[in-house]
């Protein structure tokens, strides 16, 4: 298998964020005021955000120097006292780390950094490191810290998402999802999933698997466990996965797509956990329609999900033509729209088509 440095590095990277996400979430709900701040965008974001994104670059830039990196975060405008409090919780969440989870390849990899994280300027260097803007010539690591912050601030499901894309495909994702449990969902909990949910990935051509996040050290290969989708032959007996947020895709028209294709049930969830849903089996479409024709979805919220999802025997694609999505087009998608589902492909075609006309007769 190719990228073996990459996995190892990547799932790692993302396992000591999801602790530390995990860890912090109900201190940032209990002091948002402190905790959170709004971008120019009106969306928030947290000191988790901000300390996820940390420590994941820190770790690539430490063992593959050359590649770049689109991360969804940027140090602009961003106070001392609250990159302090980065600080500070990176620190704590190493403390724990390195006594309860780390494994010895593991510090190996992650504990000699690019930057010994003492200082404020420190922290805002690494942030920019995910400064760069896309292409689709080379290796570019693409990283969304905390994807559903919504949902991170109502207790709820978020992901800690992770993605190599070399020369505009994805070749390698992992997502971290801290509040997961499968068997809420339908599914069937495996041992030690507690206290920080499970670890999702792929490696393009080698398929999909997951595992629970504190057990996933290195050397422990044997507790990986297969990621299928379901294998279904009509679209009535899909299982649909939306967002919780009406402000992120059009609800109202995938109601109708829905309707119009016999899917009766539904999960609502934030974040590319959605993508893992798919790829264990426990969800069968998942609908992520444009509110406006005009919006382009960014790389970070699919890239992961695109890889494990495709390795888990699903199809992954535009809303509107039924076309691949194109991750080397900059930091957005230029396609409209987004739908995932367990395939086959004329099932794939019949959703991508019910939605299309679904759409644009909702435009116009």
């Amino acid at each position: 298998m190719g990228f073996e440095k990459e996995l190892l590095v990547a799932t790692q990277a993302v396992r000591k964020a999801s602790l530390l996400t995990k860890r912090i979430q109900s201190e940032v709900i209990a002091h948002r005021n402190s905790t959170t701040i709004t971008k120019s965008d009106n969306s928030p974001v947290t000191v988790g955000d901000y300390a996820a994104q940390t420590i994941i670059i820190n770790a690539i830039k430490t063992n593959f120097p050359n590649d770049k990196i689109v991360g969804e975060e940027s140090s602009d405008g961003l106070e001392n006292a609250f990159v302090s409090e980065i600080l500070r919780e990176i620190k704590e969440n190493d403390e724990v780390f390195e006594s309860k989870f780390a494994g010895h390849q593991e510090k190996s990899l992650l504990v000699n950094e690019t930057f010994p994280l003492e200082t404020i300027q420190n922290v805002k260097t690494i942030i920019d490191y995910g400064d760069y803007e896309g292409g689709n010539k080379g290796r570019v690591w693409c990283l969304d810290p905390i994807d559903g912050t919504k949902g991170f601030l109502r207790g709820e499901q978020f992901a800690v998402c992770l993605a190599l894309i070399v020369d505009g495909t994805t070749q390698l994702g992992v997502i971290g999802c801290p509040n997961l449990s499968l068997e809420q969902y339908g599914g069937k909990d495996l041992p030690g999933y507690e206290p920080f949910g499970y670890i999702f990935r792929a490696v393009r051509g080698n398929g999909a698997s997951y595992a629970p996040a504190a057990a996933a050290t290195p050397g422990t290969e044997n507790i990986w466990q297969k990621a299928h989708a379901r294998e279904l032959t009509s679209t009535d007996g899909m299982v649909s996965l939306e967002g919780v947020e009406k402000s992120h895709s059009a609800h109202d028209e995938q109601s109708i797509i829905k309707e119009k294709l016999g899917i009766k049930k539904s999960l609502h969830l934030d974040s590319q956990v959605k993508y893992c849903m798919l790829a264990a089996g426990l969800g069968d479409v998942y609908l992520r329609l444009p509110i406006k024709l005009e919006y382009q979805e960014k790389i970070w919220d699919h890239a992961a999900g695109n890889v494990i999802v495709e390795e888990a025997g699903g199809i992954h694609t535009d809303a509107l033509q039924n076309v691949p999505l194109n991750f080397g087009q900059g930091r957005t998608l230029t396609t409209k729209g987004v739908i995932a589902s367990c395939g086959p492909t004329n099932l794939h075609k019949l959703v991508v088509s019910t939605s299309s006309d679904v759409m644009k007769a909702a435009k116009h």
